[in-house]
């Protein structure tokens, strides 16, 4: 468990990444490929990093957020949540850009058919925009960094170095754009990503066993490293420890759109916390089973809901131990 003592500290978190419109349109009944469905559509402000820093402020941690959005409708009602969320807005706007968009359609149990990410803004989030006094007296003035991979590859690296010996954790966000974490990879102290993103990262097959993938990891320096599989067990590595842990049992699943983000979060808040990474892990986990069983607009859950169900998860089901070059 983490330290009783410990949670009564907040973290502040320096979190820069993906805020935007997230436009989700969910079927009535089994989804038919290549035919019209009826269904409905809903839209709220999202991303990778609003996705979590929801989860963060949940949890009472001060946020302190840099993004990117255009001077439109979407770009206000992103600005309106995260004043509603109590997050410091450092946000870059462009008044003749349109803000981000990410459509997802998703079939009648909730889970992603397909999806369609409209994301180039984030690419002008440059390393020079972080050399501004304003954003690094706020980096300066944090305890832990959040990161998602919309930045480009330089920014991150740039974030990753400019943390020092602050925890920097960061979100995969898909095989399409995990490639940008590479070479900022052995100053993350942790990342969070798909079997799918892990395998894109490594250059592997995504069917490759988890601890090839483990040891891919490995060599291209990655320290730590939460591996999810949908509703299979999770890798979590540290250092020379692999476990698989399987998740806690979902009550019902409204909406998968988000889980992984929230996982991430709260892992990430658990371990600036003092707890180890497998039970920071643990903990995310829980977050995102409460999270797929919610409806959209509900509150997240409380911190006593997320360790009650922490606790009752099952003991990692497997241990291997570091079996590759003792310099790995």
């Amino acid at each position: 468990m983490v330290n009783a003592r410990s949670l009564e500290r907040s973290p502040r978190f320096f979190v820069a990444g993906a805020a935007h419109m997230d436009r989700r349109g969910r079927s009535d009944g089994a989804f038919a490929l290549g035919a019209s469905n009826p269904g409905r559509f809903i839209e709220t402000p999202g991303g990778a990093m609003l996705n979590a820093v929801r989860a963060l402020r949940r949890l009472d941690a001060p946020v302190r957020f840099v993004s990117a959005r255009g001077g439109d409708r979407d770009g206000i009602a992103v600005t309106d949540m995260l004043a509603e969320l109590g997050v410091e807005d450092l946000a870059m706007t462009w008044l003749d850009r349109q803000t981000p968009t990410y459509t997802a359609l998703l079939d009648d149990r909730g889970d992603l058919v397909g999806g369609l990410a409209d994301m180039k803004l984030y690419d002008l989030m440059q390393p020079r925009v972080f050399r501004r006094r304003h954003l690094r007296e706020a980096l300066a003035e944090s305890d832990a960094l959040m990161l998602d991979a919309n930045l480009p590859a330089t920014a991150i690296e740039t974030l990753a170095k400019a943390a020092g010996e602050r925890p920097v954790t960061a979100i995969a966000v898909s095989p399409a754009k995990v490639g940008r974490l590479r070479n900022a990879l052995p100053r993350l102290a942790a990342v969070f990503m798909s079997r799918a993103e892990a395998a894109s990262l490594c250059g592997m097959d995504g069917a490759a066993p988890v601890e090839a993938l483990v040891g891919s990891l490995r060599e291209l320096g990655c320290r730590r490293a939460a591996i999810t599989d949908g509703a299979g067990a999770a890798a979590i590595f540290d250092g020379s420890a692999l476990t698989l842990q399987a998740p806690p049992p979902v009550r019902s699943v409204h909406d998968v759109t988000g889980a992984g983000d929230t996982l991430a979060a709260v892992a990430s808040l658990a371990l600036a916390r003092g707890a180890s990474f497998a039970e920071a892990v643990r903990h995310g986990m829980a977050a995102a089973s409460l999270h797929i069983s919610t409806r959209l607009g509900e509150n997240g859950a409380s911190l006593e809901e997320i360790e009650r169900l922490a606790a009752t998860m099952p003991a990692p089901a497997l241990s291997i131990p570091e079996t590759t070059d003792e310099n790995s």
